[in-house]
């Protein structure tokens, strides 16, 4: 090893390229040695070499450098190995060449290495997938490793695997249904793991953009579309910094937004794209970007681009008047052509559910401004007109023969719950609901929301959407003969705190609003207002209801996940942040900002005890310590999950909810924290009955 160790280091030394050539080592010399070099420090630099080889095609050397593999296979430094193999999947010919024997290495006896040596496991495991996404091996190997990886595993490990899977699905999404099926579980599981939940849940939120975009159908495009902006949203509220997040769900909030007809929402939508890619762009500058990973930024900017295109669009079908109704039309026809042309990551076809939302909301433009299909009507006949090189012709005839379709085999302006009664008059009022109100449809589900929204105009629906996030705000909301006293009650107790006053009084009283009405929400046993889905799109998993024979066991993350989801769609949707690390030197599940003034939401679950007293002797001190930084109040929502087989019943929410106070010894400030139980582990009510 000596030799060529040695001359390996003074080339890097001598800033010299290096080859075997200028090695000038005898072949049988640097044959006998490639291996310890391969297992030790050098290997990157040995890597070099036959990268050269192989672009060059010396079948000697690359002969003589075949012991690297089995060498490389020893390696235990994280930093050689990922250098090392970086520079030998960025060479085509080099990744070719050493596929089989590279696949073996970085596959066997990776389960032992994940407990062992998590941070190495997982780059071989990337290396893997690479080859495999490459086309350079078959993937069956690769798909194989990944449904046995273990559900539970290091820190480390977790923490860069949901890229892993999230490239992984950009590939095989629409190949393999049985592996694909495995990566969403595993993403599932993760985004309740601590180490790894921010990235599963942004890898979860574009495995259900793809499925938006690869659909032709109003309810799965709107649908998935929605679940995607949510998981999307979360991951941004989570980590601070999380601009890629940010940036997909304006995207979904522009393309809804679009095809709802609300301008307002795209250009809002349009600029926090524009600001987030900024700030990416800053934050990125200047440091290494894996090659492999390009094609997720070329795909942000792309999408940049076409929100451009949908602002502008937008604009023009909603203008008063057109002073240059040659550039308008040129606006709408870059959004019509983008919708059908663009390739969102993983998507190999065009996005034909892009396509889907879009084309109709550019359709029922013109048919709604009757001068401008005027004027497209007559800038289709006479070209010649166009003051520009060269007009669209066939985008325009395209539009037109789609509009004159619509205008002969429906009327636009019929009122779409005439036809309820019959099978394709209910298709067309389920389709606008999905278009005008996808969160009212997810949160109701499509026939609860058939009821209420069926005939409503446009405009109503844009209203009922805007304030769905569950079946039963507007009755709890101001006259609810439980929530009202209590809330009342607790207020009262809080006026007695000398902190209570000004904006502190506002903003804790708006907190402990809508965690009441959650609390309420959560106390009947019914599902349709459960935020989040459950595995494979299935309806959510109820946390609250006893687990099934082969369910898992509920955890703190759900209460978490769902008391989240309630206030990212309730009034408080702008300013709430979710799980904020190293706040009083702990963690806190939820977050709420108003302005500077700040407020933590503790979860914790319990199987032993649901008294008053225990609840506050293990935790609320915890609680109460997220308070030394800002305003003294605070929350604290407990999960239930001892056994209900004996108690006779649940008990009411006035009983499972109360104001705490906790002074440390020496203070001299209370710290009031509202606690609330979330009663789990719950039996039907008929069940008492038997």
């Amino acid at each position: 090893m000596a030799q060529l160790a040695d001359r390996l280091n003074a080339l890097a030394a001598s800033g010299q390229t290096i080859t075997f050539q200028a090695i000038s080592l005898p072949p049988q010399v640097v044959h006998g040695e490639v291996g310890d070099v391969a297992a030790g420090p050098y290997a990157p630099l040995l890597a070099e070499a036959i990268v050269h080889a192989f672009d060059a095609g010396d079948a000697i050397w690359i002969e003589r450098a075949d012991p690297f593999p089995a060498g490389f296979a020893g390696q235990r430094s994280l930093l050689a190995f990922s250098s090392a193999l970086e520079t030998l999947l960025g060479s085509s010919a080099t990744a070719r060449g050493l596929a089989r024997q590279l696949n073996e290495v970085l596959l066997d006896g990776l389960a032992e290495a994940i407990g062992a040596m998590p941070l190495l496991a997982a780059a071989r495991l990337e290396g893997a997938v690479r080859l495999a996404v490459a086309e350079a091996v078959s993937p069956y190997k690769v798909w194989q490793t990944l449904e046995d990886l273990p559900a539970d595993g290091p820190e480390d490990f977790l923490e860069r695997l949901p890229r892993i899977l999230g490239v992984a699905l950009d590939c095989w999404s629409q190949r393999e249904t049985a592996i694909t099926a495995s990566m969403r579980d595993m993403l599932q599981h993760l985004s309740v793991d601590e180490a790894a939940d921010v990235d599963a849940l942004f890898e979860l939120g574009c495995d259900r953009l793809r499925a938006a975009l690869t659909s032709r159908e109003w309810s799965k495009v709107t649908g998935e579309m929605t679940q995607a902006r949510q998981f999307f949203a979360t991951a941004a509220a989570a980590e601070e910094g999380r601009d890629d997040a940010e940036v997909y769900a304006a995207v979904c909030d522009a393309v809804l937004g679009f095809a709802a007809g609300n301008a307002e929402q795209v250009a809002a939508a349009t600029d926090q794209v524009a600001r987030a890619l900024e700030r990416r762009e800053a934050w990125l500058h200047g440091t290494h970007q894996p090659v492999w990973l390009q094609p997720r930024r070329s795909a942000e900017i792309a999408w940049g681009r076409l929100l451009l295109q949908l602002r502008a669009a937008s604009q023009a079908l909603q203008a008063p008047v057109w002073m240059d109704c040659w550039r308008a039309l040129d606006a709408v026809f870059d959004a019509y052509r983008a919708a059908r042309a663009v390739r969102p990551v993983g998507v190999s076809e065009p996005a034909s559910g892009l396509a889907t939302l879009v084309e109709p909301a550019i359709e029922d433009g013109f048919l709604r401004e009757t001068a401008f299909l005027a004027a497209l009507r007559h800038a289709a006949r006479q070209p010649q007109d166009y003051p520009g090189p060269v007009f669209d012709t066939e985008t325009a005839a395209l539009i037109i023969a789609r509009i004159d379709a619509r205008e002969t085999n429906s009327d636009p302006v019929k009122d779409p719950a005439e036809d309820d009664d019959e099978e394709g008059g209910q298709t067309a009022v389920a389709d606008r609901l999905h278009r005008f109100a996808p969160v009212l449809v997810r949160t109701l589900g499509l026939q609860e929301a058939l009821r209420i929204g069926g005939e409503l105009n446009d405009d109503a629906l844009g209203v009922l959407e805007g304030l769905a996030y569950s079946s039963d705000v507007a009755r709890l909301e101001a006259t609810d003969p439980l929530i009202v006293p209590l809330l009342d009650r607790f207020i009262a107790e809080l006026s007695a705190h000398p902190r209570f006053a000004g904006d502190v009084r506002h903003t804790f009283s708006a907190l402990v609003e809508q965690t009441l009405l959650f609390l309420k929400s959560r106390s009947d046993l019914t599902r349709t207002s459960l935020f989040g889905s459950g595995k494979s799109g299935d309806r959510p998993y109820d946390y609250r209801r006893k687990p099934e024979k082969g369910q898992r066991m509920p955890v703190e993350a759900d209460l978490q996940r769902d008391f989240h989801g309630w206030l990212l769609s309730g009034k408080l949707h702008n300013i709430v942040q979710v799980e904020s690390t190293d706040v009083g030197m702990g963690r806190a599940d939820v977050m709420v900002h108003f302005g500077s003034l700040r407020y933590l939401t503790e979860m914790k679950q319990d199987s032993d005890d649901n008294t008053r007293e225990h609840i506050e002797e293990k935790y609320l001190t915890q609680e109460a310590e997220y308070t030394n930084t800002n305003a003294p109040f605070g929350q604290l929502l407990v999960l239930d999950l001892t056994a209900k087989s004996d108690t006779k019943g649940t008990r009411r929410i006035d009983e499972l909810t109360w104001l705490a106070s906790h002074r440390p010894r020496h203070a001299e400030i209370d710290r009031c924290v509202l606690v609330g139980v979330v009663t789990g582990n719950r039996l039907t009510p008929s069940t008492y009955s038997q």
